[in-house]
């Protein structure tokens, strides 16, 4: 079970990767397959502690 630190973290690195993913153009579509890879890997994570799928929010 991740701390709630680490949860944060987790949603922290989402929301980030989440907006990058927006801001890449086609010079750099390579970059989206890793990214999908780490949001996978994030949203696993997340659902092993029972966290629903969401990010952050600027404020």
């Amino acid at each position: 079970m991740l701390h709630p630190e680490e949860i944060y973290l987790l949603l922290r690195d989402k929301t980030l990767l989440l907006e990058l993913k927006k801001k890449i153009n086609d010079y750099h579509i390579f970059y989206l397959s890793m990214i999908n890879d780490q949001l996978s890997l994030i949203d696993d994570a997340l659902k092993e502690c029972n966290v629903e799928s969401f990010t952050i929010s600027k404020g």
